[in-house]
């Protein structure tokens, strides 16, 4: 798996299937395969679900999700370089309790190609995280914080 993780997990935070349940399905294959190969076990009747939890691997799914959290992370705390300006407006409305200072505007769009794209999914997935999270201090603290 050491081999094969690395590039399923390239530019997985950009790159991440939204809607079409056969793009998903075809990248936990691949995990699964992995799987029956790390245990040594093909047998038809081995249920691939226990080798991934007795393996203790997530879905690739979530590690897509938490990397793309990560990402945001380290573009709100200044430790990515880029021009996103546009993409990410601070959200200054605070009507709950447990809203948090970085909080931003989820990014409208017509086409699925857009609504789907990095920053819509990921920013009002940011938004929803607790404040603790948000507001950690390193980029560890925040990863342990979403596990």
């Amino acid at each position: 798996m050491m081999l094969v993780r690395p590039k399923l997990q390239y530019a997985c935070c950009t790159w991440d299937p939204y809607r079409h349940q056969k793009d998903i399905a075809a990248l936990e294959r691949v995990q699964r395969k992995a799987a029956r190969f790390v245990t040594g076990n093909y047998e038809q009747t081995a249920s691939v679900t226990s080798m991934l939890s007795e393996l203790k691997w997530d879905s690739l799914e979530s590690l897509r999700g938490r990397a793309r959290l990560t990402t945001m992370y380290k573009m709100c705390y200044g430790m990515l370089e880029g021009n996103w300006g546009s993409y990410m407006i601070p959200n200054r409305e605070r009507r709950t309790r447990g809203s948090h200072y970085f909080k931003f505007v989820v990014p409208k769009g017509n086409k699925d190609v857009f609504r789907f794209s990095f920053f819509p999914r990921t920013i009002s997935e940011w938004n929803r995280l607790p404040s603790d999270t948000v507001l950690a201090k390193t980029v560890h603290s925040f990863k342990k914080k979403l596990t």
